[in-house]
C-alpha cells in the first residue's frame, strides 16, 4: 500500500510538473520572460530545472529543451502509475482472496440454526455476488481513488503555489459539490442494499429450481419456476435502474459546478491579466488548464463515491455473517477429549426457536450398547432431539450429561468425533469414491481400512464396477449413483470413523427390495457395540430396540419396549394399528420384521 500511495503522489507531481511547464513554454514563445512566477515552491522548482534549458537568444533550442522535460516527466509519470496499478492489483486480489476466505471459513463455523433461518439463496449471493460487491472498494481505493486524490492534491498546491487568491475563490464554490451529492449518495447505499436483498431472493429461486430439478420436470412446473424466477428477476432488474438513474446524475452535477469554478476563475484571471498586470498570459493559461484539469479527478471521485455505495452495502451484508457469532465462539467447553463408557442422559431438557417450544422435559437415559427408537408424527420434536447430543442447537434447559458430564463442558470437536450421523438425504460430494468415504480425513486412513469399511457397508462391490474403482469422481450430490449405493456409501463413512453414538436418522426409505436388503444388512454391521438412536416411521424395523420413545409435541408421552408399549393401548399402539391393519394390538408382530434385525426408514 505505501508504494502504491508514493507512486501515485509522484506521478501527480510529474503530471502537474508537466502542466506548469506550459509557463516557460509559453513565455518563450511571446518573448516573455522565461518564468513569470516571482515566489512559491512552483517557480522555485521551475528556476532549478528550467532555467539552465533556457538559452538566451536561442528560442528554438529552448523551446526544444522544455518539450523534452514536458515528454520526460510523462513518461516518468506513466511508469510510476503503471507501478502503482500493479502493487494496487495485487493487493486488491490478495485482499478479495483472505476476505473470500474470511467469509466462507466463518460461514462453516456459523451453527445449524443459523443454516435454517437463512435461505440457501441469500447465503450464495452474499459469498459469491456480495464479496465481488466489495471487491470495487479496494479497486476504487487502491487503485484509481489514491491515483485521482494525488492529483487533486498535488493541482490544488500548485494552484495555490501560482496565485493563492484565484484558487480561495475557486475552492470557495468547492464544496457546493459535496452538499449537492450527499442526498443521493444515501439514497444510492439504502437502495443498493435492498437490491442485494433481491439477488438474494432471486439466486434462491434458481437453486431451489437446480436442487428440485426431478420435481420439477416430473409435474411439470417448468412455466411455474420461470415465473417465480423471471419475478425475481424483473424486482432486480427495476431496483437496478432506479440505482442508475441515480448514479447518472453524479457526473454532470460535478461537471457543471467545475464549469462554474473554471468560468469564475478565467473572468477573475483575465481581470488580472489585462486591468491589474498581476498575472501573465501564459501563467492564468497554465493556471486555467490546471483547473480543467482538476475536474477530471474530482469527476472520478465523486464517480467512485456512488459506486462505493454499492460496495458499501454489499460490504454491511458480508458483515452480517462475520458479525454472527461462531460456533467456537460461544463454545465454552474446556475438555480436550471426551469417551463414552456408560450411558448417555437427558435431564429435564427443554428446547425452542426462538419463542416456539420443540422440546419440554425430556428425560431419557441411553445406556451405552443399546438401540434407542424415536417414534412420533412429524413435527414432534425426533429430529431436534438426536440434534441436541452433537450439540446442533443447546438445550434452552435442562442438561444432556455423557458419563456423568455435561456436554457444555466437552469441547465441540470432541464431543463430535463420538458421533455418526446417516441420515436419508445422504451427502456426497463432487469428489472420488475414496474421498466421500473418508471425508474430509483421506489422508488418515490407508486404502485397506476405506474398502474394509466399503466391504462392510456392502458398497465395495459396485464401486469396483465404476470406471476407476475407488478413484471414479461422482458427480454433484452423487446424482449418478442409485439411491441405495449413496446410502450404503453413507454407512461405509460411518462405518470408518467408528463412532461410538450413532444417529439413523429414517435412513433406508424410497429403496427397493434389493437395495433395502442390502442396506439393511450394513446396517446391522454399524449397530453392533454402539449406542444407537433411531427416527423411524416403519414400526417394523424397531420392534427389537431396547427402548422405544414416542414423542408427541415435543414431550415424551411413553417410553418402553415394544411389547409393553402395546400393552398400554396407548398412542404407539394406536400407530402400529394404523399401519398393520391386521395387527390386534396385543404384541402381534408386523409381517415384515425380522428378529434380531433393526433398521430405520421412513415411510
Amino acid at each position: 500500500m505505501a508504494i502504491t500511495i508514493v507512486c501515485n503522489l509522484l506521478a501527480a507531481l510529474l503530471d502537474g510538473f508537466a502542466i506548469a511547464l506550459l509557463i516557460p513554454f509559453l513565455n518563450i514563445l511571446f518573448h516573455q520572460p522565461s518564468t513569470s512566477l516571482k515566489s512559491g515552491w512552483v517557480a522555485k522548482l521551475l528556476n532549478a530545472t528550467v532555467g539552465s534549458q533556457i538559452i538566451p537568444g536561442d528560442e528554438m533550442r529552448s523551446l526544444r529543451n522544455v518539450i523534452l522535460l514536458v515528454l520526460t516527466a510523462v513518461l516518468l509519470k506513466n511508469l510510476l502509475v503503471w507501478i502503482a496499478g500493479q502493487f494496487g492489483a495485487t493487493l486488491q486480489e490478495y485482499v478479495t482472496r483472505d476476505l473470500r476466505n474470511s467469509v466462507y471459513r466463518h460461514l462453516a463455523h456459523l451453527p445449524l440454526g443459523y443454516f435454517t433461518q437463512m435461505k440457501a439463496g441469500q447465503i450464495l449471493s452474499r459469498v459469491i455476488n456480495d464479496t465481488f460487491e466489495t471487491r470495487l472498494i479496494l479497486t476504487q481505493i487502491v487503485t484509481q481513488s489514491l491515483q485521482s486524490a494525488s492529483l487533486v492534491i498535488v493541482y490544488i498546491a500548485i494552484l495555490f503555489s501560482i496565485s493563492w487568491k484565484l484558487s480561495l475563490i475557486a475552492l470557495i464554490i468547492l464544496p457546493l459539490l459535496g452538499f449537492s451529492l450527499q442526498p443521493m449518495l444515501k439514497r444510492l447505499r439504502r437502495g443498493n442494499l435492498r437490491r442485494g436483498n433481491v439477488h438474494g431472493e432471486m439466486t434462491s429461486v434458481l437453486q431451489e429450481t437446480i436442487s428440485g430439478i426431478r420435481l420439477v420436470k416430473a409435474s411439470g412446473t417448468e412455466s411455474y419456476e420461470e415465473s417465480r424466477f423471471a419475478d425475481g428477476s424483473n424486482k432486480y432488474a427495476r431496483s437496478s435502474l432506479k440505482l442508475t438513474r441515480l448514479a447518472l446524475l453524479a457526473p454532470p452535477v460535478t461537471e457543471i459546478i467545475g464549469t462554474l469554478i473554471a468560468v469564475l476563475v478565467l473572468w477573475i484571471g483575465a481581470w488580472q491579466v489585462l486591468k491589474s498586470g498581476t498575472m501573465t498570459g501564459a501563467t492564468l493559461l497554465a493556471f486555467l488548464t490546471l483547473v480543467l484539469r482538476l475536474l477530471q479527478p474530482l469527476k472520478q471521485l465523486s464517480q467512485m463515491r456512488t459506486t462505493a455505495q454499492s460496495s458499501l452495502a454489499s460490504a454491511e451484508r458480508l458483515f452480517e455473517i462475520l458479525d454472527s457469532p461462531a460456533e467456537f465462539q460461544r463454545d465454552r467447553g474446556t475438555r480436550e477429549k471426551a469417551a463414552f463408557e456408560r450411558d448417555l442422559r437427558f435431564e429435564n431438557v427443554s428446547f425452542s426457536y426462538g419463542d416456539a417450544p420443540v422440546l419440554s422435559g425430556i428425560n431419557l437415559t441411553a445406556p451405552k450398547g443399546e438401540v434407542i427408537a424415536l417414534v412420533g408424527p412429524s413435527g414432534s420434536g425426533k429430529s431436534t432431539l438426536v440434534d441436541l447430543i452433537p450439540r446442533f442447537y443447546e438445550p434452552t434447559e435442562g442438561t444432556i450429561l455423557l458419563d456423568g458430564i455435561d456436554t457444555r463442558e466437552i469441547k465441540l470437536p470432541a464431543l463430535r468425533a463420538l458421533t455418526g450421523i446417516v441420515s436419508q438425504e445422504t451427502v456426497l460430494f463432487h469428489d472420488t469414491v475414496r474421498n466421500n468415504i473418508a471425508y474430509g480425513a483421506a489422508d488418515q486412513y490407508t486404502q485397506t481400512q476405506i474398502e474394509a469399511a466399503a466391504v462392510a457397508a456392502n458398497a465395495h462391490s459396485f464401486i469396483m464396477e465404476l470406471p476407476r474403482g475407488y478413484n471414479t469422481l461422482l458427480g454433484e450430490r452423487g446424482t449418478r449413483l442409485s439411491g441405495g449405493q449413496r446410502q450404503r456409501l453413507a454407512i461405509a463413512r460411518a462405518l470408518l470413523t467408528d463412532p461410538p453414538i450413532l444417529i439413523l436418522d429414517e435412513a433406508t426409505s424410497a429403496l427397493d427390495t434389493e437395495s433395502e436388503r442390502l442396506v439393511q444388512e450394513a446396517v446391522d454391521r454399524l449397530l453392533r457395540g454402539r449406542t444407537v438412536f433411531v427416527i423411524a416411521h416403519r414400526l417394523s424395523t424397531i420392534t427389537h430396540a431396547d427402548q422405544i420413545v414416542v414423542l408427541e409435541r415435543g414431550e415424551i408421552v411413553e417410553h418402553g419396549t415394544h411389547a409393553e408399549l402395546l400393552a398400554k393401548r396407548g398412542a404407539y399402539s394406536r400407530l402400529y394399528a394404523l399401519q398393520f391393519g391386521g395387527a390386534n394390538g396385543e404384541g402381534d408382530a408386523a409381517p415384515s420384521s425380522t428378529p434380531g434385525r433393526m433398521a430405520p426408514s421412513a415411510g
